[in-house]
């Protein structure tokens, strides 16, 4: 039987840094899958890919055996539902944890060694100047 969805050997790039490297799976008709795996692992950018907003830097995606590596996702015919994000776009990592301690009138110093803290407990140090865009979608959680 023929799969319903295939992703053969997939990969993407966003510059030096390899998001998803060489996916492979087959989706039967009626089969629940979920993606599973820690935080930047490419679980959001696979899902992406699948949808048509990312297209692979190589590979290919399969849909009923139709190749739509490159079709547009509205020419797609799959739905899907957004994560949503309570993070403030123009506002770099540190200041999104740091905001809520701003309005709060803590002292400087306080703030940086919480949001120092709460940066180790998610493992996300040296992350504290990109911004949400530059992150993946389990970063941003």
């Amino acid at each position: 039987m023929a799969a319903q969805l295939s992703l053969h050997d997939v990969t993407k790039t966003f510059g030096d840094v390899k998001a998803v490297n060489r996916v492979s799976l087959d989706v039967q008709q009626g089969e629940f899958l979920t993606l599973l795996g820690p935080s930047g692992s490419g679980k959001t950018t696979t899902l992406n890919m699948i949808a048509g907003f990312e297209i692979p830097t190589s590979g290919q995606i399969l849909l009923k055996d139709r190749d739509i590596t490159s079709v547009a996702p509205n020419n797609r015919g799959i739905g899907m539902g957004f994560q949503n994000y309570a993070l403030f776009p123009h506002m770099t990592v540190f200041d999104n944890i740091a905001f809520p301690l701003k309005v709060r009138k803590v002292p400087r110093q306080e703030i940086r060694e919480r949001t120092e803290e709460v940066l180790e407990l998610v493992e996300l140090p040296g992350f504290e100047k990109r911004y949400p865009n530059q992150l993946s979608g389990g970063q941003q959680q």
